[in-house]
C-alpha cells in the first residue's frame, strides 16, 4: 500500500468527524489534554468546526491516505504576524494509531508545508502536549523545534 495526502472535500466529512472524535478521545488521556479540551478556543463540535474550516479562506483541511482509505487529517490555518507577514499553523493533525509509522503523517505534513510555501508563509508552527514524546519526535523529524513552551499549574480554591 502507498501513503499519500490530498486536500479534503466535503465528501470526506463523515470520516473527518470520526477521525476527530478519535483524536479528542486520545487527547483526554494525555497530560494537559483535559485543559486543552476545556479552553474556549477549542470546540468538540466537529461538524461545526469542519464546516467553518471548509468555508474559511484562511484554513485548509488535508486527508492522509493509506491506499484509498482516509486514516489521517490535518488542519492548516493562516494568520498574520504583527508586521503583516503570513504564518501557517497546524491547528490539528491526527493519524489513526494503526496507520502510524508508515509515512501517512509525513505525507500530510508535506502537503501542509507545501501549501504554506505556496502562500508565502514565513514559517509553520504547531503544538505538542507535555510528555507526548511521539508527537514531539514526529514534529522534530519534520524540522520543527520548540519556540514557546506554555506552562500551567492548577489552582485550588480556598
Amino acid at each position: 500500500m502507498k501513503e499519500s495526502s490530498r486536500l479534503a472535500s466535503i465528501d470526506d466529512l463523515e470520516t473527518l468527524i470520526f477521525l476527530r472524535k478519535e483524536a479528542i478521545s486520545e487527547l483526554k488521556n494525555k497530560r494537559g489534554g483535559e485543559v486543552l479540551l476545556n479552553l474556549d478556543s477549542f470546540s468538540e463540535d466537529s461538524s461545526e468546526n469542519f464546516s467553518f474550516w471548509f468555508d474559511s479562506s484562511n484554513h485548509r483541511i488535508f486527508t492522509g491516505l493509506f491506499g484509498d482509505a482516509v486514516v489521517a487529517y490535518g488542519v492548516l490555518e493562516f494568520s498574520k504576524t504583527n508586521d503583516n507577514q503570513k504564518i501557517a499553523s497546524i491547528k490539528e493533525i491526527f493519524v489513526l494509531k494503526d496507520a502510524r509509522s508508515v509515512g501517512v503523517g509525513e505525507s500530510v505534513i508535506h502537503s501542509i508545508t507545501n501549501e504554506a510555501i505556496e502562500h508565502n508563509a514565513i514559517g509553520i508552527d504547531s503544538f505538542a502536549l507535555p510528555g507526548d514524546r511521539e508527537t514531539k519526535n514526529f514534529f522534530e523529524t519534520q524540522g520543527m523545534v520548540a519556540r514557546l513552551i506554555h506552562v500551567y499549574r492548577p489552582l485550588e480554591s480556598n
